[in-house]
């Protein structure tokens, strides 16, 4: 489920009662609507077969320099405070079901919560929903994620790419996806006729990315032109 406008300082505890009949709670930050982004999940000890149920999420660390995957089911060790990477996180239910997002990275807060497992993503950068049981996909999700299988290319062929990737802040990984991505749509009049929303959205973010956070800005050239690099040679 999405909604337009959640508290910016949750936690497990804060969000639990936001999830009284939910399974799961977005907030995208779009960049027409306000941030930060958030995902919110609760796995409880029986199906209430109100909403949607989860009892397992999937999503990505980084650690000694690779992308590792990890996983939150009610088994898992709790309290958890950590850092998530880039990529997917998919939630599951009993029925082996799946709602995804693509991320650009951000801090995850989990605990249980009068018996439930509470968890809760927040990014400083979009968290697009990309289809599933319960949801559509957000306006843009498809151009992220053909932007990550660009920069799959960069971690299989760039020596230490993924380390740096990995590494980088939330906001430089999405300032590469911009850059990117807008560079594609300046190159092509059909790309802007088809979709002049996202365009529109693509020019708004990269002034504000570029006057707003001008140092991340910077460095994602740099893995931006790492990326090109890959795609050139492949």
């Amino acid at each position: 489920m999405l909604v337009e406008r959640i508290p910016s300082d949750l936690d497990p505890v804060s969000a639990f009662p936001l999830l009284a009949d939910l399974g799961f709670l977005a907030n995208a930050d779009l960049p027409d609507r306000p941030g930060p982004a958030y995902l919110l999940v609760a796995i409880r000890c029986a199906p209430t077969l109100h909403h949607y149920d989860p009892e397992r999420i999937d999503y990505w660390v980084t650690a000694g320099g690779r992308g590792c995957p990890r996983e939150i089911t009610r088994e898992s060790r709790l309290p958890l405070e950590t850092t998530f990477s880039w990529g997917l996180i998919r939630i599951t239910d009993r029925l082996r079901i799946s709602n995804e997002y693509l991320t650009f990275g951000g801090r995850l807060a989990a605990d249980s919560v009068d018996d439930t497992v509470v968890a809760v993503f927040t990014s400083e950068a979009p968290l697009l929903r990309r289809g599933g049981h319960s949801q559509g996909w957000d306006h843009g999700a498809e151009c992220v994620g053909a932007f990550f299988g660009r920069v799959m290319l960069a971690v299989d062929y760039v020596p230490g790419f993924e380390s740096i990737f990995g590494g980088s802040r939330p906001i430089v990984r999405y300032a590469a996806f911009v850059i990117d991505t807008i560079a594609r749509y300046r190159r092509s009049v059909i790309l802007r006729a088809d979709d002049p929303g996202l365009w529109n959205a693509l020019e708004t973010e990269e002034r504000r990315l570029r006057a707003a956070h001008p140092s991340d800005w910077t460095t994602a050239l740099d893995l931006v032109a790492a990326i090109g690099s890959t795609i050139r040679a492949s």
